[in-house]
């Protein structure tokens, strides 16, 4: 039984939708879903300087955010799962042998007993809640679908700074010629600035990207960011965001929530068929489903705390870094948003002096300008 506490599948819709192409096919889905190709982005630092990333080739998806989750459901339902919409879960108790889960369904009671419970029920996870799962670092996010010309059909864009989006970024998607999806979030902790009046912000630093933006709806909430928790307890998995398997660089959490589905239904295809359904016997779930992210998410972090310590005088800094002539064949051959650790793992194997910038010790030059010395990255690559 797939307990949904909305009317409707996919609604309200809060995420981009921004994806790689291996996400569909870890979904088993086809590319119809897909609104537009994305080739790359421009990112724009705090002084305005663009840097280009990609463009050679298809990196990403724009998708039917709902139609995603409405052929999910489908595939569900037609290998037997039975769907029950309007129905909230308001309380969980575990048993020995079993657990109880009460919900209200269009203003009624309706109880429930099952032999095991998989929260994926997002940021507020009632069962995340009752098996004890700490909380981690929120970001604060409101997305708005628009009409916008000029922007590239092509490339998404994505604006940082600590004033315009504090300890996260901004971004605009494009869906079609005309219509982008806009989005700008920033660590929730109080005295920040609300995330509207950062969309605001954001239209006024960058007026020439969003004269004359007509805004059509909006969207947003919280993205719980990666934290080491245990996603496994008896009787129970916990998968996506109840399970915080978002990346920390990004805040993607669609690719590596299928990841987490696949072995969540290994786990428990297994443990119903044994009977092993304590912890022990589920434990495997959140072995598998690290050995094949989990390194991953870890190396995200380690990226993140570097980008959370970088004044906006060293975010334009590093940008003019990647801009060299030197770097942008590795960032283009092995940028991922999926598993950005590759790129920045061959960078700091060709680029000593990046190390600083990444957590990992090293000499750091006295002046920052020889950082973005075309002979020093020339001699460096020679070493």
């Amino acid at each position: 039984a797939v307990l949904e506490e909305h009317q409707s599948v996919g609604l309200p819709v809060h995420c981009s939708g921004f994806v790689t192409p291996r996400t569909l096919a870890e979904a088993g889905l086809r590319d119809d879903i897909v609104l537009n190709a994305i080739n790359g982005a421009i990112v724009h630092g705090p002084s305005g300087k663009p840097l280009t990333l990609g463009g050679d080739h298809v990196r990403a998806y724009v998708l039917d955010r709902r139609a995603l989750d409405c052929r999910i459901s489908e595939t569900a339902q037609e290998k037997g799962a039975e769907l029950h919409l309007s129905t909230r879960v308001t309380e969980i108790v575990w048993h020995g042998s079993h657990v109880a889960l009460t919900a209200r369904r269009k203003g009624q009671e309706v109880d429930y007993r099952a032999r095991l419970v998989i929260g994926a029920d997002g940021v507020r996870s009632q069962v995340a809640k009752s098996m004890g799962r700490p909380s981690g670092e929120m970001i604060w996010c409101i997305g708005a679908e628009a009409r916008l010309s000029g922007h590239p059909l092509d490339m998404a864009r994505i604006y940082v700074g600590r004033q315009l989006a504090p300890g996260w970024f901004a971004w605009t998607i494009p869906l079609e010629p005309g219509r982008v999806r806009i989005g700008v979030g920033g660590v929730m902790r109080p005295g920040t600035d609300k995330p509207r009046h950062l969309l605001s912000t954001l239209f006024r630093s960058h007026s020439a990207h969003f004269r004359g933006v007509e805004v059509e709806s909006f969207g947003g909430g919280l993205i719980p960011l990666y934290a080491k928790v245990r996603t496994y307890g008896d009787r129970a998995l916990l998968v996506g965001d109840a399970a915080l398997q978002v990346k920390p660089t990004s805040g993607g959490g669609i690719y590596t929530s299928l990841v987490a589905a696949r072995h969540a239904a290994a786990a428990a295809d297994a443990g119903l068929d044994s009977d092993r359904l304590d912890a022990a016997g589920l434990a495997t779930y959140e072995t598998n489903w690290r050995k094949e992210i989990g390194d991953e998410l870890e190396r995200g972090v380690d990226v993140r705390q570097t980008y959370l310590g970088l004044t906006d005088r060293e975010l334009d800094r590093l940008i003019d870094i990647f801009r060299q002539p030197l770097l942008r064949p590795i960032i283009n051959r092995y940028g991922d948003i999926d598993y950005p650790s590759r790129m920045f793992g061959h960078l700091l194997g060709l680029a000593p002096l990046l190390k600083p910038f990444l957590g990992v010790p090293d000499i750091l030059p006295s002046r920052w300008t020889d950082l973005v010395n075309p002979r020093r990255w020339r001699a460096l690559a020679k070493r």
